[in-house]
């Protein structure tokens, strides 16, 4: 009797077992935290932010993406809506075509609402956000324009958002497909009739341990050391990688120092900035904010 009890509840505990992992796994599913949304080829915004304040950070950081934005970009939504009402007339002519019919029906209702230029997208670590862009934006651009009027009007527009670095390439952080994105970013740099400068790398990996910044900087500074010089403390052009798990985002950034490392906190600390840019701050390539 004694050993048939003891197999009832062998038998029980094993049912609990199973009933708490598949709960597990369902909850995970559920649970946006849990996904990676990332992919090569997007591009958009890498940022920091304050532990526990992912979401908020994502919403602060698209409004004042959509903000800058608005005035870089003037009409950019209205542009984009009306593309995408052509796209919706498109299938009209094969009216008898039931998919055809849907997916004009599908096109008419994207039409009718607003253009979505920035979206949030899961990293699962925590203090990092990435903000995908439309295709039509420029992330290089719009973070320059960002800075250079929060510099001038000092006017902060953020609580939880740190460091916001343009990905104008996003791609696996795989070396060789690290050196090919920033070759791309960095290609007007690198063609035959541009102008010797200086140049400097800033370097992050996160939760990747299959690659090691030592690696990765000589790397990427070959093809630049062979028309331009290495200025770690005042560096007219910053290329800064951000790797995280099995991505990397690239970009492109001018007076990266004197702009206090793209933080959106520490911008206001200094002085302002006059409009002359004077003598950035020195800063190591690869240290983290």
């Amino acid at each position: 009797m004694a050993k048939r009890s003891g197999e009832r509840g062998a038998a029980g505990a094993a049912n609990q077992k199973r009933v708490r992992r598949y709960q597990h796994m369902r909850d995970g599913f559920k649970n946006p935290q849990k996904a990676f949304e990332i992919s090569p080829g997007m591009k958009g915004f890498f940022a920091t932010c304050t532990r526990g304040r992912e979401k908020k950070s994502a919403a602060e950081t698209i409004d004042l993406l959509e903000s800058y934005a608005a005035q870089l970009y003037p009409g950019l939504e209205d542009e984009i809506a009306a593309e995408d009402g052509d796209e919706a007339a498109a299938p009209a002519a094969a009216s008898g075509d039931i998919e055809a019919e849907i997916a004009r029906e599908v096109a008419e209702m994207k039409a009718t609402s607003k253009p979505r230029l920035f979206r949030y997208l899961q990293t699962t670590i925590e203090c990092l956000i990435y903000i995908k862009c439309h295709r039509r934006i420029d992330p290089e651009r719009l973070v320059q324009f960002i800075f250079a009027d929060l510099a001038k009007t000092r006017q902060r527009k953020t609580r939880f958002t740190g460091r916001l670095i343009p990905a104008k390439v996003t791609t696996t952080s795989k070396l060789d497909a690290i050196v090919s994105g920033a070759k791309t970013v960095a290609a007007e740099l690198l063609a035959d009739d541009a102008e010797p400068s200086t140049f400097a790398l800033v370097v992050n990996i996160r939760y990747c341990d299959d690659l090691k910044r030592d690696d990765v900087i000589p790397a990427v500074a070959a093809p630049l050391d062979a028309k331009h010089k290495v200025d770690l403390k005042n560096a007219k052009y910053t290329l800064v990688i951000e790797v995280f798990k099995s991505m990397a985002t690239i970009g492109l950034v001018q007076g990266y120092n004197t702009l206090r490392r793209l933080n959106l906190q520490t911008l206001f600390d200094e002085p302002a900035v006059p409009a002359a840019a004077p003598a950035p701050d020195a800063a190591t390539p690869g240290s983290n904010d």
